[in-house]
């Protein structure tokens, strides 16, 4: 086919006629966006983003939707181009309802995943939240402690009982941190980049971490003997010890950080002379002075600043308060002081504040703390006259009294003064903790607000000074909360990065979807939980001491707390492609705002969360339904502004006939669709995510699971064109790759007591009990007595170990999965291989025993075989909706006959000359069947066909119906070779490798065994009447119930190792979580081996293959992903008469527990 040549953004490219603009541009990697585009569908183009101009055409095309032509000039980037693209995303914006983010994230000022890390400390993974929390916080135990919590208040938690405790949880994960040996972050490589941070306080130690991590050396200058600034000279230690302040500093010097104390800049180092050593400069030297009071007698004599007193306290110097103390403020330093000045023994701590508690900037457990402690509360008194004794010391203090006028600037009620009412109280000590400043001495030449603060841009943190930055409580409006200098600090590393590569210092807010409407009458159907009690020091205990007060939340209460949360943030943030898109394209999707009713809708869907408030109407989950998967559970209701998607006939996803499949999940762009998550709480965190193959069905899918930390969070198939399944997969490894984790699995051996129960016993004992008494069946009996039955769920290399054992021990192996194959008996070349792809070159096609729910990738390539013109036939004992691709037959299961008067159409009408052995007697066989008309048509198909095909699913075949299948092809003359012959589809995942190896047998070689020993299969088989059962499965299954010993074992999300698909193709598996157990599958075959006194082999599943592909044939050279060799040729093909009383199907009971569970959740929702 001749390819056209066309030019895109000036890149000369080719491409084939009936290609797309988008198609090339994607084949070169020229990107063009799109929200609905599926190459797997018919183009529908509502989205409007692929929009591009092409040269002598005035109007904007769709790349999606317009084919190529020679010399075609295309561009895609264009100012018009953009323009629309930005447009088209505000209109779908527009529409959009939800939160890319949850409100307490937004609203604290470090910018912390706060639900991110509450929802993983909810799900046991500690270690994964303090590696997300140390993402923006390198001092999570600290301000774990003291933090003012902005984020609690943001908290729609509260709206329903009281917030999440986010701080509390923050202490949690930091404290187990510090104990289990701290995290520390991975250190890029050395730029060779010098950094000078001025300030060893919250903003300079992040800047500090964050710089380091980023590979730059970093030095740290402070004034005081140690770092740790305000936390640690400005909070007492009953708030915050500073043990782990410098356990937390200490890690910070451990990445490689310099920190040089009782340095001050201009007294004892120039700051110029430190801007020539370093490439850069950041500048957080704090807010160490207090603000001064403006009254008269304030320069008396033990007349201090909360700061100093708090500061003195730290530095162990004397604080002689005397017994009556007034602390003129309300914030939460004047907290600080007010119970520190109890701690020193003070008979009476006055408060003093000109508003009332109500408005006191303190955080209200402050104040409530306080006033436990015995603190007296002067509110809405303000100090006018500090009087003196003889020695110009203080004595008493002039209080005039207020009440609240108006709002001023800051929202609060302006304190008015009561004309001629004022109080007077006797003090020995007067402290100022109403305000702070800051001291730039030696900062020569920065610029300087009319406060006295830094001078720095709000947004970029740059300064006058070319390469000096600034940040926290010295910057602009001065002194605030920890988290926010934290926050400042974080955010200006990103802008020194860009200063120190020479980039444009650049700064583009980050755009999010919020909503504003969330209200308790909106969340008055949630259920309440109020927090765990916190345990605490009584008033009178801490009033004494400096201990901490507050003891921490134990492991269960924090995962109590934690799982209160709202998940209010989407789920599907970091994978939107709608917010990705959305802050590319800097919108500003309020120009199109107006009235967007929410839509209320009832959902009960036990795999599936769907939110229509955030559907963009791309259509992608209707035409994948429908077209991909072949079901029409979801589709589009009402038009224009009012169109919806909905589930069938406006109903409950559940009952729409969704076969729970998650391909629409897959193909939502946004977070209209997604996993409801089963067993964990939903995280939308950024995944780890590991490529391996599906451990159920035999179609061995492609897939990509994401874990956080030991959880499975979801199972997604590979990218379309990544791998043969094309981003099809059933619901079982959709929606069951974590079935394993979802409670109940064993952990350690059991062995069965004297009392006949199963009791836990240790690893090695259960080895050893297991070696003698196999060995005593032997012994007894002979070793034809012992039996090893082995599960196609295993790895190939686990299935070989255990084959080994059973070698070792005489015994034979065999399956409870394993069946006869009909066809082996007729076709003279056992174990042919074809691919699935072959099935798109076929012409005529029939389909024995499939469905849809448990073939979706085979029933997605008949989709594509029928669009390619190919006749296609179905025959199942059930509807299943296959006539949309194909005829489809229901039959019962005992109708052999339908497929014996289609064998006797073909024998009659066979194009072939040769006469294989046995036509006659299969002609005797077929002699009394009428050919009905609809096995005319079957087999007039066939056998004109050029490349005929007859596929059988292994889950429902049956012996006879198999051997019958095998007599067409073998009639029809095409019985081997590719795009002909017959086609099985192995019920589980590694079928095809049991009898590879040699485990051909069924459970009929039971009739003699006395003992019998299950590796991973729960068979619906009687076990009583044996002297000795073990069973190695995942779960207390009912064959492990009634064994005698039982092992813990391993699934597939957790092993290494291959599969061997239905396609005879090698497919790597990959673990995706740590094992749950001390031994692997084959290590615990291994350790019995031991006992037995037999080396097995190396417990390496890379050697372990490498040894099958020297001793078996078919496997000779094959590598991941190929196939196997064809299975040798004997002889030639010999016709099976039909078995008269015979059945066409006849349901085949999986053995695996896991599958059997997750088949059962999936039947609920299909039988619908």
């Amino acid at each position: 086919m001749k390819k056209l040549r066309i030019n895109i953004n000036g890149k000369e490219v080719t491409g084939f006629a009936e290609q797309t603009i988008l198609d090339v541009a994607r084949e070169n990697g020229i990107d063009i966006p799109t929200l609905c585009y599926d190459e797997r569908t018919e183009v529908y183009g509502s989205c409007g983003l692929c929009m591009v101009e092409v040269e002598g055409n005035p109007k904007l095309l769709k790349a999606c939707a317009t084919p190529i032509a020679e010399g075609m000039v295309i561009t895609t980037n264009s100012d018009r181009v953009l323009e629309s693209r930005k447009t088209n995303l505000e209109l779908l914006l527009s529409k959009h309802i939800g939160d890319c983010v949850a409100p307490c994230q937004l609203e604290c000022p470090g910018q912390t995943d706060c639900q991110g890390y509450v929802g993983l400390i909810a799900n046991g993974e500690y270690e994964e939240a303090i590696k997300l929390i140390k993402d923006r916080l390198p001092l999570p135990a600290s301000i774990g402690r003291v933090c003012p919590h902005p984020c609690e208040k943001a908290c729609r938690r509260g709206l329903v009982d009281e917030p999440v405790s986010i701080l509390w949880l923050k202490r949690f994960a930091a404290d187990l941190d510090i104990d289990k040996g701290m995290f520390m972050p991975e250190i890029a490589p050395d730029t060779h980049k010098s950094i000078g941070v001025i300030g060893g306080g919250p903003g300079g130690l992040t800047a500090a971490y964050f710089l380091r991590k980023a590979g730059h050396a970093v030095t740290i200058y402070e004034a005081m003997p140690k770092a740790g600034g305000m936390l640690r000279y400005g909070i007492p230690e009953y708030r915050l010890p500073k043990t782990v302040l410098d356990e937390e500093i200490k890690l910070i010097e451990d990445m490689g950080v310099t920190i040089k104390t009782r340095v001050r800049i201009g007294a004892d180092m120039p700051f110029e002379s430190l801007r020539k050593q370093h490439d850069a400069m950041y500048v957080a030297i704090g807010a160490w002075t207090s603000s001064g009071l403006r009254c008269e007698g304030v320069d008396a004599d033990g007349v201090i600043g909360g700061i100093e007193l708090l500061r003195q306290i730290v530095n162990n110097e004397p604080a002689n308060l005397g017994d009556k103390v007034a602390i003129v403020g309300g914030g939460n330093t004047a907290m600080d002081a007010c119970r520190s000045a109890v701690r020193l023994g003070a008979k009476e701590v006055y408060n003093v504040y000109r508003r009332t508690v109500a408005e006191m900037p303190a955080e209200q457990e402050e104040i409530k703390e306080a006033q436990e402690e015995g603190v007296i509360f002067k509110n809405l008194c303000n100090p006018i006259e500090i009087i003196k004794d003889k020695d110009g010391h203080v004595k008493q203090m002039l209080l005039q009294k207020m009440e609240l006028g108006e709002p001023d600037a800051s929202g609060r009620r302006r304190p008015v003064p009561i004309e001629g009412e004022t109080e007077l109280i006797d003090v020995d000590t007067v402290i100022l903790a109403i305000g702070q400043g800051i001291d730039p001495e030696g900062m020569d030449g920065i610029e300087l607000t009319k406060f006295n603060t830094v001078v720095a841009d709000e947004e970029t943190f740059t300064t006058n000074l070319e390469g000096v930055f600034a940040g926290g409580d010295c910057a602009n409006d001065g002194a605030s909360i920890a988290i926010r200098a934290i926050g400042e600090a974080k955010k200006a590393v990103g802008f020194i990065n860009q200063y120190l590569q020479g980039r444009e210092i650049h700064y583009r807010k980050p755009y999010y979807v919020t909503r504003d409407d969330i209200d308790a009458d909106y969340l008055e159907g949630k259920k309440k939980y109020k927090r765990p009690p916190m345990a605490h020091l009584s008033p009178e205990e801490r009033k004494n001491t400096f201990e901490e007060i507050v003891k921490g939340y134990t492991p269960e209460q924090a995962r109590e707390e934690a799982s209160r949360c709202l998940e209010c943030g989407c789920h599907d943030y970091f994978e939107c492609k709608l917010v990705d898109y959305a802050n590319q394209y800097d919108v500003a999707p309020e120009r199109f705002s107006g009235e967007n009713e929410e839509l209320i809708f009832e959902d009960d869907h036990p795999f599936i969360v769907r939110n229509p408030n955030k559907c963009i109407l791309c259509g992608r989950c209707v035409r994948a339904c429908d077209e991909v998967v072949g079901v029409t559970a979801l589709g589009l209701m009402n038009r224009g502004f009012d169109t919806v998607v909905v589930p069938a006939l406006g109903g409950k996803l559940a009952d729409s006939g969704c076969i729970s499949c998650g391909t629409c999940i897959s193909v939502c762009p946004t977070g209209a669709l997604g996993e409801r998550a089963r067993g964990f709480k939903n995280v939308p965190t950024d995944t780890k995510k590991t490529l391996t193959t599906c451990g159920y069905c035999g179609a061995g899918c492609q897939m990509v699971v994401e874990t956080m930390g030991n959880t499975i969070v979801k199972a997604v198939p590979t990218n379309i064109s990544a791998a043969h399944n094309e981003g099809v997969m059933c619901g079982r490894g959709r929606f069951g790759t974590n079935q394993v984790q979802l409670g109940g699995r064993l952990t350690k051996p059991l062995i069965r007591n004297a009392k006949g129960q199963l009791e836990e016993t240790d690893w090695y004992d259960a080895f050893v009990a297991i070696a003698k008494k196999a060995q005593t069946i032997s012994a007894r009996n002979g070793a034809e007595a012992l039996k090893v039955a082995v599960s196609p769920k295993y790895t190939t290399e686990e299935i070989a170990m255990v084959k080994k054992l059973a070698d070792s021990l005489r015994a034979e192996t065999f399956s409870f999965s394993n069946t006869v194959h009909g066809e082996d008996a007729v076709l003279p070349c056992s174990g042919e291989v074809h691919s699935m792809d072959e099935v798109l070159s076929a012409d005529a096609i029939l389909v024995l025993g499939c469905l849809r729910i448990n073939n979706p990738v085979l029933r997605y390539k008949l989709s594509q075989t029928s669009k390619r013109g190919a006749s296609i036939f179905f025959i199942n004992a059930v509807e299943d909706g296959m006539n949309r691709i194909g005829d489809e037959f229901t039959t019962e299961c005992d109708d052999l006959d339908f497929l014996g008067e289609i064998t006797k159409y073909v024998l009659e009408n066979r194009k072939a000359v040769d006469i294989p052995d046995g036509l006659e007697a299969l002609r005797d066989s077929l002699a009394a069947l009428e050919i009905s008309e609809e096995s005319e048509m079957i087999g007039n198909a066939l056998v004109n066909a050029k490349h005929p095909m007859v596929v059988l699913g292994g889950k429902y075949i049956t012996e006879e119906a198999s051997a019958l299948a095998a007599d067409i092809a073998v009639l029809l003359g095409k019985s081997d070779g590719p795009r002909r012959g017959v086609f099985r589809v192995e019920q589980k995942n590694n079928s095809k490798a049991l009898g590879l190896l040699g485990v051909t047998q069924t459970p009929e070689v039971l009739d003699n065994a006395k003992g019998i020993m299950i590796f991973g299969e729960d068979p619906n088989a009687d076990l009583s009447g044996y002297d000795f059962i073990m069973v190695q499965d995942t779960h207390l299954t009912l064959a492990a119930q009634k064994a005698d010993i039982v092992l813990p074992a391993l699934a597939f999300p957790e092993v290494a190792g291959t599969f061997i698909n239905t396609e005879g193709r090698m497919q790597r598996v990959t673990p995706v979580v740590p094992r749950a157990l001390p031994y692997t599958n084959i290590g615990m075959v291994v350790e019995i081996g031991k006992i037995l006194g037999e080396e097995l082999g190396s417990t390496c599943t890379g050697l372990i293959r490498r040894e099958l592909q020297t001793a078996i044939p078919e496997l000779l050279d094959v590598e991941i992903g190929g196939q196997i060799r064809g299975g040798r040729c004997e002889g030639s093909a010999r016709l099976v008469p039909m078995k008269r009383d015979g059945f066409l199907f006849e349901e085949i009971p999986y053995t695996d527990f896991l599958m059997n569970e997750i088949t059962g959740e999936i039947k609920k929702v299909t039988r619908k």
